[in-house]
């Protein structure tokens, strides 16, 4: 059990891919502050990558290796237009959002070497979860840097990237391997 909660925690605050790789980082720079949209997206994302992940180690054996990325990004797509559905309204703007992120993390999890189910589902939902922690994170960071004065060449996207990259660097000191 310690295991299992070690392996989600370590992707969520110490491999974190949105962070300190750097997959589907695009949201956590220019996306809404709002917490309620926030957690939408970080869920949406989340359940996405978690089945996605799924799916693609239940059928390694079936798809060649370099089959496994158009079938993960079809996976992807029919499961955010499922979503949608679910919903019950459009996505608009979020469609491409959480297909796009669910895709790069889910296909940045190798989940074709993992001998049992388990470490893939854990490694997915802390996948999910870490981008979900990203993106608090910088929407946090984002509000404060409003509240200062910055010179005028910092302000906007150069000050996010630079927050993200400090971020990054303070994620991967945690790194011991």
């Amino acid at each position: 059990m310690k295991e299992m909660i070690l392996l989600v925690l370590g992707f969520v605050l110490v491999n974190n891919y949105a962070l300190t790789a750097f997959y589907g980082l695009t949201p956590l720079l220019g996306f809404s502050r709002r917490g309620e949209k926030i957690l939408a997206l970080g869920l949406g994302v989340t359940a996405v990558t978690l089945v996605t992940a799924l799916l693609l180690w239940l059928l390694r054996g079936v798809i060649p290796g370099y089959f496994r990325v158009l079938a993960g990004v079809a996976i992807v797509l029919a499961l955010v237009y499922l979503l949608e559905l679910l919903c019950g309204k459009k996505l608009g703007v979020w469609f491409p959002a959480i297909a796009l992120n669910s895709a790069v993390l889910a296909l940045a999890l190798n989940t074709a070497e993992a001998e049992s189910v388990l470490p893939v589902i854990l490694s997915a939902l802390g996948v999910g979860l870490g981008f979900l922690f990203g993106l608090f994170l910088m929407s946090g960071v984002q509000k404060r840097i409003e509240s200062e004065h910055l010179p005028k060449a910092f302000r906007g996207f150069p000050i996010q990237l630079l927050a993200a990259a400090i971020i990054a660097l303070a994620l991967t000191a945690f790194n011991f391997q």
